[in-house]
């Protein structure tokens, strides 16, 4: 759908009037009925305006669904919220929670496969091995300790990888 169809559609699905949008984003009467004709195009600057008025991802007006960044939008506010503070910080924290959310992905694939226990034995087991860790780790330095998870992530990575090039093979 082109940009100014999706421009209009989505005002007035919010329920504003031209006149109310151009004032929202900054721009005049007139620029705002060129946009939706399609007779103008708007600025980066305007793209943004009109996203945060209308409540959308900048993505959701200037791409076609499925074409975008990402295929699904995020619509747990929460969550978006907190991959906003994640995309701010140093790429080791990065990599931690991203290994963090993809074994939380294998473990509800295997879930979706083999019924799992309830989540209190799940919690009971991950406390459990939470508690090995820390004994295991008595005398590193937090440097030392990133150091070794570092090392074990890239591990299972070349692990995973090779496994693929096996297979591919």
């Amino acid at each position: 759908m082109p940009f100014a169809e999706k421009l209009a559609r989505l005002r007035k699905d919010r329920g504003f009037t031209q006149e109310e949008l151009a004032k929202k984003i900054g721009v005049g009467i007139a620029q705002m009925r060129r946009y939706e004709k399609g007779s103008s195009s708007p600025t980066l600057e305007v793209i943004k305006n009109m996203a945060r008025a209308l409540g959308v991802a900048s993505d959701e007006l200037i791409f076609d669904e499925n074409e975008g960044v990402a295929s699904a939008r995020i619509l747990d506010k929460r969550l978006l919220e907190q991959f906003e503070m994640l995309s701010k910080m140093k790429s080791h924290d990065k990599e931690a929670i991203m290994t963090i959310i993809e074994g939380m992905i294998i473990k509800n694939k295997i879930e979706e496969i083999i019924p799992s226990k309830p989540d209190v034995a799940w919690t009971k087991e991950m406390r459990k091995v939470v508690s090995e860790l820390r004994k295991g780790a008595e005398g590193y330095s937090d440097e030392e300790i990133e150091g070794i998870v570092d090392e074990v992530v890239k591990a299972v990575r070349n692990e995973k990888k090779e496994k693929r090039d096996r297979v591919g093979a």
